[in-house]
């Protein structure tokens, strides 16, 4: 009933009273509902107070927008780019790519017109090392993919995947539509999905996969699915997906570095085809019955170092009431470390007098460009948005470009491009 009576004020023009009338002229000029501040092809509401004006009109926007204010259109994702090794020390994402090129279908699905299966950092890989001169998944800031005089390996490399990907700088004109990064953690994080709050399809998609993979979490037949959200928005994050017009990562573990574990392998591939279900539900119009709401850990971007000297050599390791316990909650005066003399640091409270922990002794973060200590999240509840495909958006065609050896096509030969 809502739809058509929208349709019938636009073209028309007209209303029944002055509030209607405005409503009328914000939603004609794509502005936003006055009351409400939804986008004014979504406000049903602005429709309904255009026809009807009048005191009636307020009762009619707050019980419309109820419904409809979290509605978001998106572009299909119909170009999709899968990343392994942005650490080429974290092997289970090309364990991942070279099974989906032998079966194409674990990740290919009938809507996606442009899939491409990249290694992010071959020389890295080849030398099983994070990186060759600096972490790659901190290359991507606008300013640095735009500085010719960064001649690092990875920021060259950045380059390169922004060019196939992005470019960051224009989010419209990107050339992925999705762009999913798989890692490796050596914490104890289970399946981890970590999305940004730029990316509301990343988030959707991570709170769907969780519930679509909960049957089998309770079966004990998969480690936790959790959800991060990150806190960073899309041109302060200096991670790969973010050169992308949506993006998502998933994290696995406890896996050590450098190693293949059969377990790991399974996980991640289980991980990654749900998601791929997910790409093919949303691009088909399916109902994705998502909640309005999801509990999520939030990342605050904050770090609680561990005691180092002056040579950045720790002078503590973690207490072993923390250790193997990301997302548990930590409460003020709850051990975190042990030093050298015995001594047990405690928790101050300084994010909150509860916190949850997340990748607790994570390996990397011995590295001093790192540094060394566990990230801080809180566990809150968000909206989940309830994306749905803007048919107006959609497009067809592959990916532009290739990065060499790196890219190749599901079910393909090695795409050839720039080196």
């Amino acid at each position: 009933e809502v739809w058509p009576a929208m349709a019938a004020v636009l073209s028309s023009g007209s209303s029944r009273g002055p509030s209607g009338r405005a409503f009328a002229a914000d939603l004609r000029r794509g502005g936003r509902c006055r009351r409400h501040a939804n986008a004014g092809t979504l406000c049903t509401v602005a429709a309904l107070a255009a026809l009807i004006g009048g005191a009636a009109s307020l009762d009619l926007c707050r019980a419309a927008s109820a419904a409809v204010a979290s509605v978001l259109p998106v572009w299909a994702l119909e170009r999709v780019a899968i990343v392994c090794a942005t650490h080429g020390n974290e092997l289970t994402g090309e364990w991942l790519k070279l099974r989906a090129e032998r079966r194409p279908e674990l990740v290919q699905r009938p809507s996606i017109s442009s899939l491409k299966l990249l290694v992010a950092n071959p020389a890295a890989l080849n030398a099983t090392r994070r990186f060759v001169d600096e972490d790659l998944n901190r290359q991507f800031l606008v300013e640095s993919l735009g500085n010719m005089s960064l001649a690092s390996y990875e920021a060259q490399r950045a380059k390169v995947l922004d060019a196939c990907l992005g470019p960051k700088s224009s989010r419209e004109e990107a050339a992925a539509d999705f762009v999913v990064d798989l890692h490796t953690t050596t914490s104890s994080m289970g399946i981890t999905y970590i999305a940004e709050p730029w990316s509301p399809v990343g988030v959707a998609a991570a709170c769907w996969c969780k519930r679509q993979l909960q049957p089998i979490v309770d079966a004990g037949e998969l480690p936790e699915v959790r959800v991060v959200l990150e806190s960073l928005d899309r041109a302060s994050s200096p991670h790969l997906i973010s050169v992308g017009r949506e993006g998502i990562m998933i994290e696995i573990g406890p896996v050590p570095q450098g190693l293949l574990r059969a377990d790991a392998c399974r996980w991640m591939e289980v991980s990654t085809s749900t998601l791929m279900d997910f790409v093919e539900a949303l691009n088909s119009g399916q109902d994705l019955n998502l909640p309005p709401t999801a509990m999520v850990f939030r990342d605050i971007s904050e770090k609680i170092p561990i005691p180092c000297d002056a040579d950045g050599r720790p002078t503590a390791i973690f207490h072993p009431d923390l250790q193997g316990k990301d997302f548990e909650p930590l409460h003020k005066g709850d051990p975190m470390f042990s030093g050298l003399d015995g001594e047990v640091i405690r928790y101050d409270g300084e994010h909150g007098d509860v916190i949850w922990p997340i990748f607790v002794n994570e390996a990397a973060y011995y590295l001093r460009e790192s540094g060394l200590g566990f990230g801080v999240a809180l566990f809150e509840e968000v909206d989940v948005p309830a994306v749905v495909v803007d048919a107006s958006l959609s497009r067809r065609g592959a990916l532009r470009g290739g990065i060499g050896a790196g890219v190749r096509e599901a079910g393909g030969a090695a795409a050839q491009g720039v080196t």
